[in-house]
């Protein structure tokens, strides 16, 4: 009998088309971010560079997300100092602001925290940007405008996400109460700007070019901060001049823990860096990789570590400049171990751990990374919060104002557009910054961070995150596979554990089996779970954008040219 000879198909397998170079890398929720950021890096920028231009840029191409009329929390790795820093540029709470700024009568009033000028939280996105660039930037802030200024001028592609919004409730709301919210983002004919179709911002080249040539304190100061002044307190508000004038960003020491053999430094309190880590903390108890990837028990003990770590985070964080937040006992090794021993087989809710509540001292968002040859690294969450935030566009600016003091505990217990709760260390007090998810994280292994991480989403953001780090310590996926996989999200049990599509409906059943109450995203949809990332490899820079939303991540490669992946807007 003749010899049988193997069979081979050609080729068998071969790597993913994945964008990767060795001069740095970008991902970010815009293609015109990404590029942005890329050609700061050509130019011979650092990473800091970078971040201010991809900032800028999604400030333009991104209203519905982000701004200079919001804030941000940025995590930098300076390669120079070998040091971590948060720089928290989330804006605070004028002075003149009260715990029952959204009171009356002692009853929460909704519309108010949406639409109000008591919503809006000093901007501090521009003030932040300006602080980076002075401290660890090689480029000037006119340099790092430019990408951001050509946009709003010569145009850019209408976003998937940015059509998709316009349709909202609470868009339409602000909408019908700004005439220059209509003027700034719809047709001349008060028609939608379609998928792909091009608008421009001339209003804020214009604002971007002085501020470029003045500085910042074209913004804080004279007359565009009156006029902020005037229409925010029109329309509700307690601000001062001096309230823009005084701002400045707050540096906070991150958070800090080992998980697996890696090390995670998270952004500190306000942020929700202590719920990742807490959370990574308590999985440490699972063996998730021989669990296996999204099987019933792997993303059980991630539903049950989920909930405990939020049912903590609602009593025990706030500003630490103004509460008492016992942050080395909710990152702490023992702590998880003692929470984790609450968890068991069955899906159960969780009350936040006892005396871990915040003390009185005496007396929807746009995620992006960037990591350079240099070895510098950013991880940089920023928001205007809600889509378009308050709606208060103050006319020939081209901006819209923020709702971020809508984080704050309107009373305690008061339930949030987002879904979440919090005690009496998140109330609202003049110079303190709300609580936020925002929660941009740097994974280390030998002591240099190989991922840069973060996500957008609200609440999920914390749980995306997590997920994120999980895929890529536990499962060692690069950025492109962690970020498209399907997503869980959970508060807690009796708002229902969301799965994404893509899980398989024998593992769905076996968590049913289990007491958890399963919310399904359908086919077609997706959760907001908006991760963006880049991972160091060998010596090459992976970035990946979420397909959720119009995400994009590039490289740069030695000959100045760069490659690119995600959804591409072109004109």
């Amino acid at each position: 009998m003749a010899e049988q000879k193997d069979q081979y198909m050609w080729p068998s397998h071969w790597g993913r088309p994945v964008a990767h170079g060795p001069y740095g890398a970008v991902s970010s929720n815009s293609i015109y971010a990404t590029r942005a950021g890329l050609e700061i890096l050509r130019q011979g920028g650092n990473a800091f560079d970078a971040s201010a231009a991809v900032s800028l840029a999604l400030s333009v191409v991104e209203p519905h997300h982000s701004g200079i009329g919001g804030g941000c929390f940025s995590l930098i790795y300076s390669a120079k100092d070998n040091a971590f820093h948060s720089v928290d540029g989330r804006g605070v709470a004028p002075q003149n602001a009260k715990e029952d700024l959204f009171l009356k009568d002692g009853v929460v009033q909704d519309e108010w925290k949406d639409l109000g000028g008591q919503s809006v939280a000093i901007p501090g996105l521009l003030k932040t940007l300006e602080v980076m660039l002075e401290k660890y930037g090689t480029m000037t802030l006119s340099q790092v405008m430019a990408p951001a200024i050509r946009l709003a001028e010569e145009g850019f592609g209408t976003s998937f996400t940015g059509a998709l919004t316009m349709d909202d409730d609470s868009v339409q709301r602000k909408l019908k109460l700004s005439e220059s919210m209509r003027k700034l983002y719809l047709k001349p004919d008060g028609s939608y700007y379609r998928f792909g179709e091009v608008q421009k911002n001339p209003e804020m080249a214009t604002l971007l070019k002085n501020i470029a040539e003045q500085g910042t304190d074209y913004f804080y100061r004279g007359k565009v901060a009156q006029d902020l002044v005037e229409l925010i307190n029109q329309r509700g508000g307690c601000f001062t001049t001096d309230d823009l004038a005084n701002y400045t960003p707050k540096f906070r020491q991150p958070v800090r823990s080992a998980y697996r053999d890696c090390e995670v430094v998270a952004f500190a309190p306000p942020s929700g860096g202590c719920a990742v880590v807490e959370m990574l903390n308590i999985l440490e108890h699972s063996d998730l990789k021989a669990m296996g990837h999204n099987t019933a028990d792997s993303l059980h003990a991630l539903a049950e570590a989920i909930k405990l770590g939020f049912a903590d985070r609602s009593e025990a964080l706030g500003d630490p400049d103004f509460v008492h937040v016992d942050t080395d006992r909710l990152v702490s090794k023992t702590f998880a171990a003692q929470r984790f021993a609450q968890s068991g087989a069955r899906a159960q809710d969780y009350a936040a751990a006892e005396n871990i509540a915040a003390k009185d001292y005496p007396g929807n968002t746009s995620h992006f990374a960037v990591m350079d040859r240099f070895g510098n690294a950013v991880s940089q969450t920023q928001t205007v919060r809600d889509w378009f935030g308050c709606g208060i566009v103050v006319g020939g600016y081209g901006f819209v104002l923020n709702n971020a003091m809508s984080d704050f505990s309107a009373a305690v217990g008061a339930l949030t557009s987002q879904g979440l709760t919090y005690g009496s260390a998140n109330a609202i007090q003049g110079g303190k910054t709300p609580l936020s998810s925002m929660s941009p994280c740097m994974v280390l292994r030998d002591g240099r961070p190989f991922l840069a991480i973060g996500a957008a989403g609200g609440p999920r953001i914390i749980t995306g995150t997590l997920q994120g780090i999980v895929n890529a310590v536990d499962y060692g996926m690069t950025p492109e596979r962690l970020v498209n996989l399907p997503y869980i999200h959970v508060i807690t049990n009796a708002q229902g554990l969301e799965v994404e599509y893509g899980i398989s409906e024998d593992t769905l059943k076996l968590l049913e089996a289990r007491g958890h109450h399963l919310v399904r995203n359908t086919v077609d949809q997706a959760m907001s779970t908006m991760l963006n990332s880049v991972m160091r490899v060998d010596g090459d820079y992976y970035a990946a954008g979420t397909g959720r939303v119009d995400g994009c991540g590039g490289a740069l490669l030695p000959d100045g040219s760069a490659v690119l992946e995600g959804v591409s807007q072109e004109i």
